[in-house]
């Protein structure tokens, strides 16, 4: 592990997939001692050098257990750390618990009445429509009587998607939804019902809305940290050029971009909603009006955010300076044209992507050139690309050995570090 230095407060990252690791190296390599925290101890983000990882209660099976080690780990510490949830699940936990927790933590994110607004899909568009802000044609219904009705009205193809993002993740919305998928795209009135009528046995908390024509290389990203005063104290943002599940899914490949009109739509935002704290704005720019509108908004550290550390934005050691009080300059400009990517989510995206035919292999391999930030791969931080390669091939020699001899040879995994 990283020489961790006292003179600094420590941060807790929960949970460890990579936009954890991403927070975990740029507050690491300033000496700033970080606690990695996940249920799963072979999450890329637990095998960094700038941690100690720390394997916790899952929040989806025990929330209590989950929070009451939290609490008995920052008492276990000579300073009340700073608290960086990564998922939507954790961040509206930690806000059910705000009023508990602010004893324990320090707040890198925005208080409970804010998330409220943004994090569940319904309040966000809610919440967008009251600041002005452009969304796609959407309905949030209540009843199969409701989405007949959006049903005759709503323009094909439109999509449904759920109100928390996390709650599909659940075995019996993947046998409906197929592995990975976050939304489902429906082409007719009949497969809209149909779909609804699935999904609501599940989870009947649901947003329709309309597919924003364009390519996927429409999709922009503004990343963010704001003061306690309300002033962006660093931002940049990205292009999505290529996204996994393609079409509806989240990035494999971006690139940094300035956009004016991006820039001044979510600092407007933003100045409206008071917001405090770190976060990501997404939008697609709609070719029939060449309008931004609004399709998520993450009140947390994203997938991709550390690409602002190699653009000249670090947002996580911004936020994490300004929460503990450190004076810092304000960072709003940064280098365009600099690259981050996950070479296993892209390899798949450029497969899914040849075969509709936008891409050749060539074209694909010369993107990958140039300034690149490697979403797991860092010289000065190898294990962690190691390991994900090694699981990598005991996967495959697994299913070899299964196809011939019918056999599973049980890994071998690394266990992480535990306390409390």
């Amino acid at each position: 592990m990283n020489k961790m230095n006292s003179t600094y407060p420590p941060a807790v990252v929960t949970y460890m997939s990579y936009s954890g690791l991403g927070i975990v190296r740029s507050l690491g390599r300033r000496g700033v001692p970080v606690y990695a925290l996940d249920p799963d101890p072979r999450q890329v983000g637990m095998d960094s050098r700038f941690c100690e990882s720390i394997v916790c209660p899952s929040v989806e099976s025990n929330e209590e257990k989950h929070i009451e080690f939290l609490i008995r780990l920052s008492k276990s510490l000579a300073e009340r750390p700073v608290l960086f949830p990564t998922g939507d699940n954790t961040v509206l936990l930690y806000a059910k618990y705000e009023n508990i927790l602010r004893d324990y933590f320090l707040f890198a994110g925005p208080k409970r009445n804010t998330i409220e607004k943004l994090v569940t899909k319904d309040a966000l568009f809610k919440t967008a429509l009251e600041c002005n802000i452009p969304i796609p044609d959407t309905y949030i219904p209540t009843s199969l009587s409701e989405v007949k009705s959006i049903a005759s009205k709503i323009s094909y193809p439109c999509i449904i998607k759920p109100v928390r993002s996390h709650s599909w993740r659940q075995k019996s919305m993947q046998n409906i939804l197929g592995e990975g998928n976050k939304v489902i795209v429906v082409r007719t009135r009949d497969e809209l019902i149909n779909y609804y009528t699935k999904i609501a046995s599940c989870d009947p908390d649901v947003i329709i809305s309309e597919v924003i024509p364009g390519d996927d290389n429409e999709l922009f990203y503004f990343v963010f940290y704001m003061s306690n005063d309300h002033k962006i104290l660093g931002c940049f943002s990205g292009r999505k050029l290529r996204v996994i599940p393609i079409h509806f899914g989240s990035a494999s490949f971006v690139e940094s971009v300035y956009v004016k009109e991006l820039d001044r739509l979510s600092i407007d935002f933003l100045e409206k909603l008071r917001y405090r704290g770190l976060g990501g704005i997404e939008f697609k720019r709609d070719p029939r009006d060449g309008r931004f509108k609004l399709i998520e908004f993450n009140a947390r550290f994203g997938l991709w955010d550390m690409l602002g550390s190699r653009c000249g934005v670090d947002i996580a050691y911004i936020a994490y300076s300004d929460t503990i009080g450190k004076k810092i300059k304000g960072k709003v400009k940064y280098r365009t044209g600099i690259k981050w990517a996950s070479i296993c989510r892209d390899t798949k995206a450029f497969l899914s992507y040849r075969k509709e035919g936008h891409i050749a292999f060539r074209n694909w391999l010369s993107s990958l050139r140039g300034e690149i930030q490697w979403a797991v791969f860092a010289w000065d931080d190898i294990r962690p690309a190691l390991s994900l390669t090694i699981r990598f091939i005991l996967r495959n020699i697994n299913r070899i050995i299964f196809k011939i001899t019918g056999l599973i040879i049980k890994p071998l995994e690394r266990k992480a570090g535990s306390k409390l």
